[in-house]
């Protein structure tokens, strides 16, 4: 209910003596108190209409009069309806100055209409107004039901929400950074939270933005933010992998396989909608030991809103412990990827992130399992182009790993193991004696000794180059 509502009330007879401030009378009530305390300010609540018939203000000092308003315009009230009667036979002019000072509206009760009256009318009109919320609340609660229950997003229920309620809506998690929003972005004066439930780690709020604070918002939004809760819980909570369309296919074939031919690649690529010879960016996000699933998916989440203002073809997956993202059709560097990553995780310790982009398919495999061999310490950083690790992914053949095998035995028969870890060590540090000693804390002969026997059971010269590459990518295959 506003204060005009009241105000053109035909059987009250109510005059507005003071208009109050620009667009006052279009305040809205959220309740009635009837007072005749000289300093009701601690008793009432922003909005309220007050109603007095000035009993404890039979004084003339303006200084009295403007203080009392004073106090009331700093609650602030929606209106002040004043009774005239025995107390006031006519409008005290202290009052009427005291209001157009302050800015409040100013409404005069003539004194053959009684007090109750006007109280009946008001909180009639109040009443009706919080079950029309009620009923509006109820009925978009199930609107947004539907949506979920059709496989809809939260950004298709929240849209609903924004544009039944006139107001921007968005979901913020605990760190004040927002996942999602409906409705014009802008500089509102009235903003309403819901608190959704969750552990302080996992605490998302509701956020409702309008231009000014409507008294019955919380009655009509609280039945929906009930929706959204249970669609986030679903959404963040589940130990289930969500993806884009395919590209589920296409990250388990590329994780659960140490060499995938460039061909399936291609295809695979394809069925997820993305063009295989055109560049494909790479996010890969895993969270820390303290990220729980719900946080790390609220994150992967800002990535993913962050990267679609870039890049308008976007899959991905999310998976308890790990977050795949892959983009395509913008300007597309590693160091741009980072940045947008970067602005979207902000300075969280609770995950690692590391990005790459890739010239097209055939190099998303390689791509894919080294940005996750290289995530780990929290931040953003970029893969390397290539590294050892890498090119052994491309070998591990199940005949190559037989062949490893095979070529390795004579050490791996060796009792303890030693002359295998000999050769990891010689391999590592170049064959640099003091390096491998240290290491291994044996002695130069005993080392001497070691590379020896090496050389008699593998029938190999350690001097030669190509002999030392093959025996690495043997231990690394392996």
């Amino acid at each position: 209910m506003l204060v005009s509502d009241l105000a053109e009330t035909p059987e009250l007879g109510i005059t507005v003596r003071v208009p109050g401030g620009e667009g006052a009378l279009r305040r809205l009530i959220s309740w009635c108190a009837p007072t005749e305390s000289i300093n009701p300010g601690p008793f009432l609540t922003p909005n309220t209409l007050m109603l007095t018939s000035g009993m404890a203000l039979n004084v003339t000092d303006m200084r009295i009069w403007d203080a009392y308003v004073e106090r009331l315009a700093r609650v602030p009230i929606a209106a002040l309806a004043f009774g005239l009667g025995p107390a006031h036979r006519s409008m005290p002019a202290g009052l009427v100055t005291a209001c157009e000072n302050h800015g409040v509206p100013l409404l005069e009760i003539p004194p053959q209409v009684p007090f109750v009256s006007v109280l009946r009318d008001a909180q009639d009109k109040l009443a009706a107004g919080r079950y029309e919320a009620v009923r509006r609340g109820s009925e978009l609660a199930d609107g947004c039901t539907r949506i979920a229950a059709n496989g809809g997003t939260l950004q298709d229920v929240l849209h609903q929400i924004s544009q039944d309620v006139g107001a921007r809506v968005s979901l913020e998690d605990s760190t004040g950074a927002t996942l999602v929003a409906a409705g014009p972005a802008g500089a509102y004066s009235g903003r309403t939270e819901f608190t959704l439930p969750g552990s302080d780690k996992n605490r998302f709020r509701l956020v409702v933005e309008e231009p000014a604070l409507s008294p019955n918002i919380r009655m009509l939004l609280g039945p929906v933010a009930a929706v959204v809760s249970m669609q986030l819980s679903s959404t963040l909570g589940s130990a289930a992998i969500a993806h884009s369309h395919n590209a589920g296919r296409l990250t388990e074939a590329i994780y659960g396989t140490a060499a995938i031919p460039t061909d399936e690649l291609i295809r695979l690529a394809r069925d997820s909608e993305l063009e295989p010879y055109q560049h494909i960016g790479v996010v890969v996000i895993e969270g820390t030991a303290n990220a729980t699933t719900p946080y790390l998916r609220s994150v992967a989440w800002r990535a993913r809103v962050m990267l679609a203002g870039e890049f308008p073809h976007m899959r991905y997956v999310d998976g308890p412990e790990l977050s795949t993202i892959l983009v395509q059709g913008g300007e597309m560097s590693a160091g741009r990827l980072a940045d947008l990553t970067r602005s979207a995780i902000g300075p969280s310790e609770a995950v690692s992130a590391v990005v790459a982009a890739t010239e097209n398919a055939a190099e998303l495999g390689l791509t894919l399992r080294l940005a996750r061999r290289t995530l780990g310490t929290p931040g953003v950083r970029q893969a390397p182009v290539l590294n050892f690790d890498a090119v052994v992914d491309t070998l591990s053949h199940p005949g190559v790993v037989s062949m490893a095998r095979r070529l390795l035995a004579p050490l791996v028969r060796d009792g303890d193991g030693t002359l295998l870890k000999t050769l990891e060590s010689y391999l590592r540090h170049s064959g640099g004696t003091s390096a491998i000693c240290d290491e291994l804390y044996i002695h130069r002969n005993t080392l001497a000794y070691r590379i020896r026997k090496l050389e008699e059971l593998l029938g190999a010269d350690l001097q030669d180059g190509q002999v030392r590459a093959t025996l690495m990518l043997a231990v690394r295959v392996m």
